[in-house]
């Protein structure tokens, strides 16, 4: 399972009131482990490292070798399952040190009150992160800086270019709503990079706030019609890779990973830039308040900004660096394989930065129901 496999739950509960119980239940899982002691699922250095909590797939050497060659050893790290699982578990006296969240989720971290601000002075690439980065609401608190941007992806649509061609010259979130296309097409079944785009085509003003009743009826709408076009939805990139890639599916939405192992395999396919914008998201590290290994955790951050690192997650992964440096170190061709332009700052302005959604829990329910047939 890769990191943006883990961002969303493989699975997510259809019922509102049963994932409420289920959410209760692991929590209350999850205090008694801790409280005895249980393995957490630690990968061990040693005891004298700190612990980094994150995505599953970033425990990788190649995103830490200025820390490696300065310890001699990697830092202990344990992976969540989704971020809403790290909050629980920060929530109930979890011992991590450092974290790595994203922008549309740091208010739920921040509300733990485990989260320390951050001496930047102490991070030598720091001036290196990109100015629209800085800006993101949520990297400072009260003033200071309390989360650092890392990298950076896309959600948008990958499409098979010889089985729709028309959109070649015409790329919008619309294709997935095109009655030519029925049951050959597919979405994530999340809300973050799936529901939201409902929202989104419904021309609401903006897709992540749904507390206007009319602006949830209207994505409400346009959600019930896409119920009756998807195949399927689905969080496995795998499952949506292969769909796209036998012909089975002419487009679905993925995440950049995608799009690069696509082109790897020589298929015609393209990673949409929609007229109506393609989402961004942000993720980033932040230092837990009262780690004993505080020396350690400005390593952690410090060797992630490093352009080495930077690089490897961008080859790797697909994921645009957070610092201008790496950015220019890479070669035109790379650009283009990964369908990026020379100038970050002008890509992430055309893009929609993922928010926290206003009324999530509404939008929730409208599309569990939706997709109950409610």
């Amino acid at each position: 399972m890769t990191y943006l496999q883990s961002r969303m739950r493989n699975k997510q509960i259809k019922s509102g009131k049963y994932r409420q119980l289920i959410g209760a239940l692991v929590t209350g899982i999850l205090a008694v482990t801790l409280s005895m002691g249980a393995s957490t699922g630690v990968s061990r250095a040693t005891e004298d490292h700190p612990l980094l909590f994150s995505w599953v797939g970033y425990d990788s050497e190649g995103l830490y070798p200025d820390y490696v060659r300065k310890h001699g050893d990697m830092f202990r790290f344990t992976a969540w399952g989704d971020e809403e699982e790290g909050v629980a578990k920060l929530k109930i006296g979890f011992k991590a040190d450092v974290i790595m969240p994203c922008n549309y989720k740091l208010p739920k971290w921040q509300a733990t009150g485990r989260i320390a601000d951050i001496d930047v002075s102490r991070l030598q690439n720091w001036p290196k992160v990109m100015d629209s980065l800085k800006r993101l609401e949520g990297v400072t608190r009260d003033g200071k800086v309390v989360w650092i941007p890392i990298s950076w992806g896309n959600t948008s649509v990958v499409y098979r270019t010889d089985l729709a061609p028309e959109y070649i010259d015409n790329e919008t979130w619309n294709i997935l709503w095109d009655p030519r296309y029925k049951g050959r097409v597919a979405m994530f079944d999340a809300l973050i990079d799936g529901a939201v785009v409902s929202g989104l085509v419904a021309g609401n003003p903006d897709m992540f706030d749904y507390r206007d009743p009319k602006h949830l009826e209207a994505a409400r709408e346009k959600m019930r019609e896409l119920v009756t076009r998807v195949r399927f939805f689905s969080n496995d990139p795998t499952t949506l890779e292969q769909a796209i890639a036998s012909g089975e599916l002419v487009a679905a939405t993925v995440w950049n990973e995608s799009i690069v192992r696509l082109k790897k395999r020589g298929l015609p396919v393209r990673f949409m830039n929609p007229r109506e914008g393609m989402m961004t998201w942000v993720c980033g590290l932040s230092i837990i308040e009262g780690t004993e290994y505080l020396d350690q955790a400005y390593d952690i951050i410090n060797a992630m900004l490093a352009k080495e690192s930077r690089l490897w997650e961008m080859n790797h992964f697909g994921y645009g660096p957070s610092t201008r440096e790496a950015f220019d170190a890479v070669d035109d061709a790379t650009l283009k394989r990964l369908g990026l332009t020379r100038d970050p700052e002008e890509f992430l302005a055309a893009g929609i930065f993922q928010q926290p959604i206003k009324n999530e829990k509404g939008l929730q329910n409208m599309f569990d129901e939706v997709k109950a047939g409610l």
